[in-house]
């Protein structure tokens, strides 16, 4: 774990513990690269901009994810997670314009792919939907509420009635080979970004389009993705059946697979 380059102490954690203010990616590093580097950054810049009113060098953040894998004591491949936060936050007058302050942390990625998702919709939509922000209250909140009710994980219904994301993830439906990418105010996932250059090429259709829980039942299968997972089946929602045939479920990964990776 560390700070700007630096081992991080109590100290320079404190005001994320206590303000819980900033933002964070997510990718998987491998011996060859990352899977949209590229999107990861541009997040970055953007919800630095957004939060602190100043983009962060995106260059000083690849040479401190770089010199911080140096020290990984865990074999690649790795979820690098990079928080933006400021050290000197007053919570009071929020309004400072420097720099953010860099945290890079790291922990082992999955070894197998997880099995098929089981969901249950809950209403809520995310503060600031647009920006990756480490406040995780009201998300880890509602998973752990499905958890505790037999489910995986929950999937989120904004405010107009209409399917969102999920509380990590983003979710998108297929119906024959046209894929359904539901129309609210979401996170736009790097995976999902990435997914979306490699479906056409395996002769997929990608749409944006409202998405009611009613309609839910008019889809053949549904697939969650993010940084992290890739592609994951969903095999339900609630009561709704929704997992892919093997041959949809093998396209969808191979879709992922084609993904290109970028030098870190």
């Amino acid at each position: 774990m560390y700070v700007n380059g630096k081992p991080a102490t109590a100290a320079d954690l404190a005001p994320l513990a206590l303000y819980n203010y900033g933002c964070f990616t997510s990718m998987v590093v491998t011996t060859v690269g990352v899977r949209g580097l590229s999107l990861h950054l541009e997040r970055l810049r953007h919800d630095s901009a957004a939060l602190f009113g100043t983009e962060v060098d995106t260059d000083t953040v690849r040479a401190l994810v770089k010199q911080a894998l140096h020290t990984c004591p865990t074999a690649s491949p790795i979820v690098v997670r990079v928080t933006l936060f400021q050290r000197d936050l007053d919570m009071g007058h929020p309004t400072s314009t420097a720099a953010p302050d860099v945290l890079v942390t790291f922990r082992p990625a999955p070894s197998e792919p997880p099995p098929p998702l089981r969901v249950t919709v809950s209403a809520y939509e995310r503060d600031e939907p647009s920006v990756k922000n480490v406040g995780l209250l009201g998300q880890l909140q509602r998973r752990r509420a499905a958890q505790t009710h037999g489910f995986d994980d929950v999937l989120f219904r904004d405010p107009s009635g209409h399917i969102s994301e999920g509380a990590t993830w983003n979710i998108a439906f297929v119906r024959d080979k046209d894929i359904v990418l539901p129309e609210a105010d979401v996170l736009p996932g790097t995976a999902v970004r990435l997914l979306v250059s490699t479906l056409p090429d395996h002769g997929f259709t990608v749409r944006t389009a409202p998405v009611t829980t009613d309609e839910l039942v008019t889809f053949d299968a549904a697939f969650a993705t993010n940084a992290v997972i890739g592609v994951r089946p969903v095999a339900t929602i609630d009561e709704t059946n929704l997992s892919p045939t093997p041959e949809v479920a093998e396209t969808l990964r191979t879709c992922w697979s084609a993904v290109p990776f970028e030098a870190l």
